[in-house]
């Protein structure tokens, strides 16, 4: 049996741990973030633990791209058994200094 693991946020800190450390245990591991560069890099360690891997850039901020990163796994592999959402974008600043559209514009 092929499991099949969606991970967002793949690109970076935990989404990319848990990317990588999925791996070991997932057929198929579909990385999605908006940084084609950083999740081609989160891809090959994932595919040099053992998972085949399927790359998605999408920006999750915009409403269609939930629906695009699902039409993608399906058609690609026909399940998700597992789904990581570690997809944010707060901006790295101290939490005092955040304003509310600073963390409403990370949580969309």
């Amino acid at each position: 049996m092929r499991l099949v693991a969606l991970v967002t946020g793949a690109s970076r800190g935990i989404g990319r741990a848990t990317a990588i450390g999925l791996a070991a245990d997932f057929a198929v591991i579909a990385l999605v973030a908006r940084d084609p560069i950083k999740l081609e890099e989160a891809a090959a360690e994932a595919g040099a633990a053992g998972a085949e891997t399927l790359l998605v850039a999408e920006d999750l901020r915009k409403a269609e791209a939930a629906r695009h990163i699902v039409e993608k796994v399906m058609s690609s592999f026909g399940c998700v058994d597992a789904l990581v959402n570690v997809a944010g974008a707060v901006p790295t600043a101290d939490l005092f200094d955040l304003t509310d559209a600073d963390w409403d514009g990370g949580m969309a």
